[in-house]
């Protein structure tokens, strides 16, 4: 029995499953550690490790769920053609991925009720730059 072959498309699909995660979860992280520093909430030192570790574990997150999404994309499609396989592969990952940097960016980017000292925002902490698209 010989080896199945895979297509470039396919080899491409795989090889952007990490790097699509971790860009998005480090997009999430750094848009979270911008709000937090703008307003200065919760950005004293001992928040900016927690930052640090909540990156890690976001990254960690991020593509243990992207390589998951995959492979589940590619049972799904299974009898499909190999573009498709592989757009499906791609499209659940970065689905997967968008949707848990919303979702962190939506708890741990602006804490309301957290006392700012910047001035520079409301008492929602939530930047005047922050994209209306975006929950806060």
């Amino acid at each position: 029995m010989s080896a199945p072959t895979t297509s470039r498309w396919q080899r491409l699909s795989w090889w952007a499953t990490l790097p699509v995660s971790l860009g998005v979860a480090y997009g999430a992280s750094a848009l979270t550690a911008r709000a937090r520093a703008f307003c200065d909430a919760a950005w004293e030192p001992s928040h900016r490790l927690v930052h640090v570790v909540e990156l890690v574990l976001l990254a960690g997150g991020a593509a243990t769920a992207a390589l998951l999404a995959a492979v589940a994309a590619r049972r799904v499609t299974a009898g499909a053609s190999r573009p498709v396989r592989a757009s499906a592969q791609l499209a659940s990952v970065l689905a997967v991925s968008v949707l848990l940097a919303w979702w962190y960016v939506s708890a741990r980017a602006t804490p309301g009720g957290y006392p700012g000292d910047s001035g520079l925002c409301p008492a929602s902490n939530v930047p005047p730059w922050w994209p209306v698209w975006l929950p806060s």
